[in-house]
């Protein structure tokens, strides 16, 4: 085997440039890309700010959660169902679907009479997000090389963070002149404009998968039981008895696990081959998603309330503190975008160590007077998750199984809400077994979040294990692949 080959097997080739993601005909793909992640990142962050209003206005304060909670489950089933929307419709019909059922829906919630419409509206808006993020990531997956797919990653994540930034302003701006009915209207024009934009732009057809004769029925089946898991695991919200939380939490891991089981042998997969595999790239990188999002997820989850009621601090700080996870994860992410080789290799060693590291910081010193310190850690425990994620992504894309792409891009979306949800639930029962009670007491506060984050230490510590076996399995070393070669 030639040096070069090894260098490519490996890897090793130079990343593209920034400025290439908007060139050769890119920057339109760029921008529906960029443009999606920050409609659905700020339809998911604006509606905490501004159901104080809503409720008040067209009343439903009973189900105040449930505009959050099935925009949530929708996202999830859409982003799984990319796939075979895609195999139905093809990339250029699939995406504008999206986008025209996002637009309308948003027009939905922003015209509802009462809560009841709000929240189905809410539902299809999420299904439709959902299935707009998958496509994104599958146009990452299908328009852009392995030199370019990390710049754009890395860009998708600050898109991200500004949206986090950005969504309670546009929320609380909205909220402040009692017209909260305008922030759903101002993302309707924007996403009209992508059904134009991805109508004209867009290739019918990206890869040899999208052009299969025969069309797969669609999989209602498996779409519904993997919904209906996810409410399972958003019904431990309001639920106190510790065995009706752990009775939903393991019918929620049964209904997804049958889904998985089911898909792995029907044609018309949601999820790709080996989904649950630990000895394949995209088995592995799946579990990491996983595992980081339920630990990212609790420690977010209840970052606000250790602020608040143990350490007695302002709104403002608080929101700086919960932001600095994720302004953390953009700045790693765009530091280690550009590596390759050997620092690649340091890159998916060194970073989920050190989150583990911030993790087990902020765990430790969360009810000590040192807010400074905390923030660090919290700085720190996505910073080292921006370090790796891009680069697990962009290798799991790059070893999608063939004929898989779409399926394994779609996948890359959706296990993240997935552990987003369960681990919300889980945080949820240990928090309340940890004497949570009505979340006044700062010594009971403070309790509770320690043993919650403490538990996110086993999600991490496997998604550390995770990571360093997908190294060995994805990422073979050109003296390994020498050898390989002169033996055969």
């Amino acid at each position: 085997m030639s040096e070069t080959t090894a260098r490519a097997a490996t890897g090793e080739s130079a990343k593209g440039s920034w400025s290439e993601l908007f060139a050769g005909g890119r920057g339109l793909y760029s921008a529906l890309i960029i443009g999606g992640i920050a409609m659905q990142a700020t339809q998911v962050l604006v509606i905490a700010i501004i159901m104080p209003t809503i409720a008040s206005d067209i009343g439903g304060a009973a189900f105040y959660t449930w505009a959050a909670m099935l925009y949530t489950i929708g996202a999830i089933v859409g982003a799984s169902s990319t796939g075979v929307v895609w195999a139905r419709l093809g990339a250029r019909r699939g995406y504008a679907l999206g986008s025209l059922v996002f637009a309308l829906s948003t027009s939905a919630c922003a015209l509802a009479p009462d809560m009841f419409t709000l929240i189905t509206a809410r539902a299809v808006q999420g299904w439709a997000g959902g299935l707009v993020s998958g496509s994104g990531t599958a146009l990452i997956t299908s328009l852009y090389d392995a030199r370019l797919r990390t710049r754009i990653l890395a860009i998708s994540q600050g898109t991200f963070t500004l949206c986090h930034l950005g969504g309670p302003i546009v929320g609380g701006v909205f909220a402040a002149i009692h017209w909260w009915r305008g922030s759903f209207w101002l993302m309707v024009p924007f996403m009209l404009a992508f059904v134009v934009v991805a109508l004209r732009k867009i290739p019918a057809r990206l890869d040899t998968e999208a052009e299969r004769s025969a069309v797969p029925p669609f999989p209602f089946f498996r779409l519904a039981m993997l919904a209906v898991g996810v409410c399972a695991v958003a019904a431990t919200g309001p639920v106190e008895s510790f065995t009706l939380r752990a009775l939903l939490i393991i019918a929620a891991v049964a209904l997804v696990a049958l889904t998985f089981r089911l898909d792995r042998e029907a044609g018309n997969k949601i999820f790709p081959s080996h989904a649950l595999s630990l000895s394949v790239p995209i088995g592995l990188c799946l579990w990491v998603l996983t595992m980081h999002s339920m630990a990212q997820t609790s420690v977010t989850l209840f970052l606000p309330l250790l602020l608040q009621v143990v350490h007695g601090v302002s709104p403002v700080f608080i929101n700086f503190v919960t932001i600095a996870i994720s302004l953390g994860w953009t700045v790693g992410s765009f530091v280690s975008s550009g590596w390759t080789g050997e620092r690649e290799r340091i890159a998916l060693t060194s970073g989920p160590m050190i989150a583990f590291v911030a993790l087990l910081s902020i765990t430790i010193i969360a009810r000590m007077p040192a807010l400074e310190l905390l923030s660090f850690a919290a700085f720190m425990m996505g910073f080292g998750v921006g370090i790796y994620n891009v680069h697990l992504v962009a290798r799991t894309m790059d070893r999608a199984p063939p004929g898989e792409q779409r399926t394994t891009a779609a996948a890359l979306s959706s296990v993240r809400s997935l552990g987003t949800a369960f681990g919300a639930a889980f945080a949820g029962v240990i928090a309340h077994e940890a004497g949570l009670g009505d979340a006044t007491d700062s010594q009971a506060v403070g309790h509770a979040v320690t043993a919650v984050y403490a538990s996110c230490c086993v999600p991490f510590a496997l998604a550390v294990a995770f990571t360093l076996r997908f190294i060995r399995v994805a990422m073979p070393k050109a003296i390994e692949i020498a050898r390989q070669s002169a033996a055969d």
